[in-house]
């Protein structure tokens, strides 16, 4: 008995070796160490990523998608339509519950795309001039910070210098509000504009995200990096997520560089063992079984007969208590398809006749949905590159609705 469970010990031994280092593997493949003269890691970069944002093919893109939703939606009953809405956890007729007015405007926006007239629409909304410009100076902007830079171990103010980006936004709104006197042109426009802004910040969220996962499976010396290189790092990647606003944080991490990230980190990967514990326990509003914790942001579980990937730390939506489905493995396209009608319903938004303040809560609800959800699934990346499965590391980027996120 005792040599069965010598060889079973050094069977997970080595398989947990395997894994690590196909963890090195798409460390390095991804990301690059900048060393200072002393040999010290100062930086960490991107070896693929979008240094320039272009606006026209994210336009391109929206004016094919509405289309091909126009087509689906011909075919499509009423019904088919409220059990996709369902399987992304809203319900239009929960009538008195919250979020069921939101619903509602982004059911109406879906099943309004068949009446909206496209190519007028993309005809009138190209402004070159305007969007040549806010190209321009974003870009200028994104430069400001270097769109490969993931962390700045040296610097604990780096990144709270991006305020620079939402001042072209708040330009751009702005000076769209002059170009557009056509309401719901205007509307897709000040989508556009907050939109490409969400996915240039989004590709760093995405790289940080893969860099957490290594950096909680993998030794720090086996990525070429001491502990406290790491442990900088990821401050700097906290200090990417303090808002512009907020003073008082930014001071506070500059206060405990050496501790800050890994602190907010391990209170992270704490609050995800405890969601875990509860999925196993039973504890959770939905029953899962089988449950597998697969890094501090995901677990994989059984629930109605069907292998699926939850996220531990973001709801399906803000009116919501249920996890955010990741992957369904029953259903590989399900999350794609999801997040393509949830872009699409924010632009098609604004042709609907509703109180602004509804429309703004609809749009607010509908990013709720996938904008901190795809953010969070770089560490799926990792994790997947951990087990070799290529196919599903390719789904994960496929659903991610960012074409500035590079594979």
């Amino acid at each position: 008995m005792s040599r069965l469970i010598f060889f079973f010990l050094l069977t997970c031994m080595s398989l947990s070796v395997l894994a690590e280092d196909a963890s090195v593997a798409g460390f390095y493949d991804r990301f690059n160490l900048v060393r200072n003269e002393e040999g010290k890691v100062t930086v960490i970069k991107l070896k693929r990523a979008t240094r320039f944002f272009t606006i026209k093919p994210f336009i391109e893109q929206l004016k094919n998608d509405i289309i091909g939703e126009q087509n689906k939606l011909r075919a499509m009953s009423e019904a088919e339509l409220d059990d996709m809405l369902v399987d992304m956890g809203t319900n239009p007729y929960a009538f008195g519950q919250e979020g069921q007015q939101e619903a509602q405007a982004f059911k109406d926006a879906i099943l309004n795309i068949k009446n909206v007239d496209v190519e007028a629409a993309f005809n009138e909304l190209d402004v070159q001039d305007f969007w040549a410009e806010f190209q321009r100076r974003l870009n200028e902007a994104a430069l400001f910070l270097d769109p490969t830079v993931v962390a700045n171990l040296e610097d604990s103010r780096f990144f709270y210098r991006k305020a620079v980006t939402y001042k072209v936004v708040t330009w751009a709104l702005q000076e769209a509000q002059k170009r557009f006197s056509n309401i719901p042109i205007l509307n897709i426009a000040s989508f556009v504009i907050v939109r490409v802004h969400d996915m240039m910040l989004e590709q760093r969220h995405f790289a940080h995200s893969m860099l957490l996962h290594y950096f909680e499976n993998v030794r720090e010396g086996k990525l070429g990096m001491t502990k406290l290189e790491v442990d900088r790092a990821a401050s700097s990647i906290y200090e990417y997520r303090i808002e512009a606003t907020n003073i008082m944080e930014s001071n506070r991490a500059n206060a405990t560089w050496a501790s800050y990230g890994m602190n907010n980190f391990y209170m992270m990967v704490r609050a995800g063992n405890a969601t875990t514990q509860n999925w196993i326990d039973g504890l959770s509003i939905m029953t899962f079984t089988q449950v597998k914790k697969l890094n501090y942001g995901f677990a994989e579980v059984t629930h109605e007969d069907s292998r699926k990937i939850y996220h531990l730390h973001h709801k399906a939506h803000m009116f919501s208590l249920k996890p955010a489905l990741a992957f369904n493995h029953a259903k590989p396209k399900q999350v794609k398809q999801m997040r393509a009608l949830l872009n699409i319903g924010g632009v098609v938004l604004g042709f609907l006749k509703i109180p602004d303040q509804l429309k703004s809560s609809a749009q607010m609800f509908m990013q709720s949905l996938y904008v901190q959800q795809v953010r969070a699934e770089g560490a799926l990346i990792g994790y997947f590159e951990s087990t070799d499965d290529i196919a599903m590391i390719n789904s994960i980027y496929s659903q991610r609705t960012n074409l500035y996120i590079v594979e």
